[in-house]
């Protein structure tokens, strides 16, 4: 790596330390936590590629954890990070490089498939298990998680959980198509379509590499189902963040400098 890729590197790799360190909100049920970090991933890995993209949400994502008292997910997180800003700057490179509106199709439409294949995965796995709670053998464990104390309580509650999963699964591809359409008239090849579609499928490889990470974890498949929800919202909230502060940026050097 060139000298001047090294220090924006270092610099990316702070600021995904600080935003992820500084502003978390723990998840009870994986004992993990949801953060800003995400945000300066997808800036890192937009402006300045997969490289640049991969290594600060790798490394700055894993030291977060490491400090913050989260060290048993800091590997994990390195990996998963790291394929996540790497997916999104390898993107945001194939566009710099040459943009076609087949190419835009394409990651559109392997978006949304992708996107709906997890969410009905997921929906049917929680429809099961609440058709057959009285016998599973995770209803003990999710009662004593949870604090109920009979099975009607976590039925009701898994069925609003199943609702409210369903509609945030829904919700996410539709936000994203709106963001691109209000932007779709700005010049850069960053605002387009399959840009936005490929961040999030980007997130949505971290929701599945941390629901496996968390199975691990927890030692059932079922508890890190209700992470999902809130790191869902975590890389959507990064996605609006980073086009925010890229919308703002647009017409500065740096921004410029970014698509040549």
């Amino acid at each position: 790596m060139k000298t001047k890729d090294v220090a924006i590197s270092g610099i990316m790799i702070a600021l995904v330390f600080v935003l992820t360190f500084a502003i978390k909100v723990p998840v009870p049920f994986t004992r993990g936590y949801v953060h800003l970090g995400d945000s300066m991933i997808f800036i890192s890995a937009i402006l300045f590629g997969r490289r640049v993209g991969a290594l600060a949400g790798g490394l700055g994502s894993a030291l977060a954890d490491l400090v913050g008292g989260y060290a048993y997910w800091a590997i994990p997180t390195l990996i998963i990070k790291s394929v996540m800003g790497a997916l999104v700057g390898w993107i945001s490179d194939s566009y710099r490089n040459k943009y076609s509106g087949k190419k835009e199709l394409t990651i559109f439409l392997s978006s949304i498939g992708i996107w709906l294949a997890f969410s009905l995965t997921l929906s049917l796995f929680l429809k099961n298990l609440i058709a057959n709670l009285a016998t599973s053998p995770f209803t003990n464990n999710l009662m004593n998680e949870l604090g109920y104390e009979n099975i009607e309580e976590l039925e009701n509650f898994l069925l609003n959980a199943r609702v409210l999963i369903n509609i945030i699964l829904l919700a996410i591809p539709i936000a994203i198509i709106l963001i691109s359409l209000f932007l779709r008239g700005k010049d850069s090849k960053i605002f387009r379509l399959g840009n936005l579609m490929g961040s999030m499928i980007a997130g949505l490889w971290m929701v599945i590499g941390y629901f496996f990470t968390g199975r691990i974890i927890v030692g059932n498949w079922v508890m890190p189902i209700f992470e999902v929800p809130w790191n869902v919202l975590q890389f959507t909230v990064g996605i609006i963040v980073a086009y925010i502060v890229l919308f703002g940026l647009q017409n500065t050097k740096l921004f410029e400098n970014s698509q040549k």
